[in-house]
């Protein structure tokens, strides 16, 4: 099954025609976190631009690097933009392997390094399991994200459903409490965020998972706003 996720126009159409870009982003829209007005997103992963995108809709004047191993589908999030009326300059995009998601490679050639706490969202989509090293990437992530920011992930759940839909797809992540674990060691809180019967299919095969670290969750309780590098703080989901 693998070899549909590498046809960018195919994958990107089942997934519109099943269901599943309608659930992730009714998930994306639900989700009660705030972050600065010109957030910076990296979109690992990105496949389509289903949630990269989304989080661009939600939050005014954000900015995207959207990166993925396969290169149809940068094309395919590019086009997915101009579709839904997002400014293409507010996207840049890139080739990156999950396992070391901050080596990024421009589609002119450019090589980057991405540098630490230079994003306010870090987002995937049930990719993980793709990385020769999942806790490594995991703090890898972890290290690229601002203070106060959020790392979200929809990862394959682990019901019967989303096993096979794993296994389809050769992508196996870590079982949520090693996850739990490897955030803890970080600094980091990781909720579980399931997905709603109003988000179906998506909702019987991923699980919504959002990290951030414990020192950030502990100013928004005593009062104090989160340490952003500017700007407003835009409120993206429901309370």
């Amino acid at each position: 099954m693998v070899f549909i996720y590498k046809m960018a126009n195919v994958y990107s159409a089942l997934i519109k025609v099943f269901g599943y870009e309608r659930g992730a982003r009714s998930f994306i829209d639900r989700l009660d976190l705030k972050f600065p007005e010109g957030a910076r997103i990296l979109d690992l992963c990105c496949g389509p631009g289903v949630v990269g995108l989304k989080l661009l809709e939600r939050i005014p004047n954000s900015t995207l690097l959207a990166t993925d191993l396969e290169k149809n589908f940068l094309k395919a999030t590019l086009a997915n933009a101009r579709e839904r009326g997002i400014d293409e300059s507010r996207i840049t995009v890139g080739v990156a392997d999950v396992t070391y998601p901050d080596v990024v490679t421009l589609t002119d050639g450019t090589k980057l390094v991405l540098p630490s706490q230079s994003f306010d969202i870090v987002s995937i989509g049930a990719s993980m399991g793709y990385s020769k090293d999942q806790i490594a990437s995991f703090k890898t992530m972890l290290r690229l994200l601002k203070p106060g920011g959020h790392l979200i992930n929809l990862e394959m759940s682990t019901n019967i459903v989303g096993r096979l839909i794993g296994k389809w797809y050769s992508c196996r992540p870590l079982p949520t409490d090693v996850m739990k674990r490897t955030f803890e060691a970080e600094g980091y809180t990781l909720r579980t965020i399931p997905f709603k019967l109003r988000d179906f299919p998506t909702n019987t095969t991923r699980i919504g998972l959002v990290a951030q670290s414990r020192a950030a969750q502990a100013e928004i309780l005593a009062g104090a706003a989160p340490e952003y590098a500017g700007g407003e703080e835009v409120t993206i989901g429901e309370a």
